[in-house]
């Protein structure tokens, strides 16, 4: 028996490497939420994942998010499931889905959110490379850059998002 089998003998080391198999991205507190373990304790067994390569920490800004390594998602993968762990970043992402060519104004009427907060989040999209913007006349509009790839994250990790917006654009692209 390796040392990967060993480390997940433990009910609690697999509930926290299970939790982060199927929810990818997830930063500390969120993981401590999900599981319902002490911080402690939760930093004791993400330790042991991370000590036997069975799972692998990034910084992202202020988070900590933790990832598979079996399975392991690219690089860029990683970028966007960690910004989709934000609701108003994920909200953004389902509205260019659907209005590919959107404005500021736009989207700060859909979210209900100050357009100088939007602007913020469409910066942190933009270096991230997610959208795209393009100016017409005095209007910017943005769109994602890699609309397919969002798609397949929003579908695939679905039940990781607990957000019903997620879960009303899955149902509607699983019928078409």
């Amino acid at each position: 028996m390796d040392d990967r089998e060993k480390a997940l003998q433990l009910t609690a080391r697999r509930t926290v490497y299970d939790a982060i198999k199927s929810n990818p991205g997830l930063h500390f507190r969120e993981l401590q939420r999900r599981t319902g373990m002490a911080v402690g304790s939760l930093q004791y067994h993400l330790d042991v994942l991370q000590r036997v390569h069975l799972v692998k920490a990034t910084r992202k800004g202020k988070f900590l998010r933790f990832f598979p390594v079996i399975g392991e998602q690219t690089d860029e993968e990683k970028k966007t499931l960690s910004l989709l762990r934000n609701e108003s970043v994920r909200k953004i992402v389902l509205l260019l889905l659907s209005k590919p060519h959107a404005n500021n104004r736009q989207i700060a009427a859909f979210l209900e959110l100050s357009p100088s907060t939007v602007s913020f989040h469409l910066q942190k999209l933009e270096e991230s490379a997610l959208v795209e913007k393009k100016k017409k006349g005095r209007k910017i509009f943005y769109s994602l850059a890699q609309p397919e790839t969002a798609k397949q994250l929003l579908i695939g990790y679905r039940k990781s998002f607990v957000d019903d917006l997620v879960d009303s654009f899955v149902e509607v692209w699983e019928q078409i």
